[in-house]
């Protein structure tokens, strides 16, 4: 779920309409990330198990951002996507 989360994120970031995540603001990084509050979002028990206060769950999901998605990965979520 979180790979899927960064995929997602990280889209704008690919199509080079921003240099970061942050930048866009349709993106739900600045919740995961920043602790933007939003009425539109609720965390994913993937993302709460990140840690147990809310300032440790940034850290951890701003950290996965650091390491590109597996070029595999990222093509099976592709493949998926566009077989629907």
């Amino acid at each position: 779920m979180l790979t899927l989360y960064r995929y997602i994120e990280l889209n704008p970031v690919r199509a080079r309409m921003v240099e970061h995540p942050a930048e866009y603001s349709w993106s739900s990084y600045g919740c995961n990330a920043l602790g933007v509050e939003s009425e539109l979002q609720t965390p994913h028990e993937q993302y709460i198990s990140l840690g147990k206060a809310k300032e440790e769950r940034l850290v951890a999901y701003r950290e996965l951002f650091k390491v590109q998605i597996d070029r595999n990965l990222l093509k099976g979520i592709r493949d998926s996507v566009n077989k629907g």
